[in-house]
């Protein structure tokens, strides 16, 4: 059996680049690993976290994720604009993962600052999901 939460990104991944009003923010620039000289704005899976969430009857995993925005030119408009197409997409979406179970995916918090290093503007959102084994 895979594991639920490569399955939770794999959908993730899935959905937000294939979703049209996302791709024309950021033409489906996507990643879990940054290629060398990638155009902005563009997303990255950031931290994850999983903590087993098991009842006496079911096998579960609890994941805490976050997706990091980011952007130069147009700055917080364009980066909170990202920020909303995506919690748009993700809240109360029902994604498919083999082998699991989505219980929930719900938003926990936003961020959005300047990035003084990458002269750019950082969104970081993070989101909790439920998942349940599936025999």
């Amino acid at each position: 059996m895979t594991s639920a939460g490569l399955e939770l990104q794999k959908a993730v991944l899935i959905l937000l680049k294939a979703d049209p009003s996302l791709k024309n923010l950021i033409d489906s620039r996507v990643y879990d690993r940054v290629p060398a000289q990638a155009e902005f704005p563009y997303v990255t899976l950031g931290a994850s976290t999983t903590y087993d969430w098991s009842t006496a009857s079911e096998r579960g995993s609890e994941h805490i994720f976050t997706l990091n925005v980011w952007d130069r030119a147009s700055g917080r408009k364009s980066v909170m604009q990202i920020m909303h197409a995506i919690d748009r997409l993700l809240t109360g979406t029902q994604l498919t993962l083999t082998g699991h179970r989505l219980i929930n995916l719900i938003p926990q918090s936003s961020l959005a600052r300047p990035e003084d290093n990458r002269d750019g503007y950082l969104g970081v959102l993070r989101y909790r999901a439920v998942t349940e084994e599936q025999p």
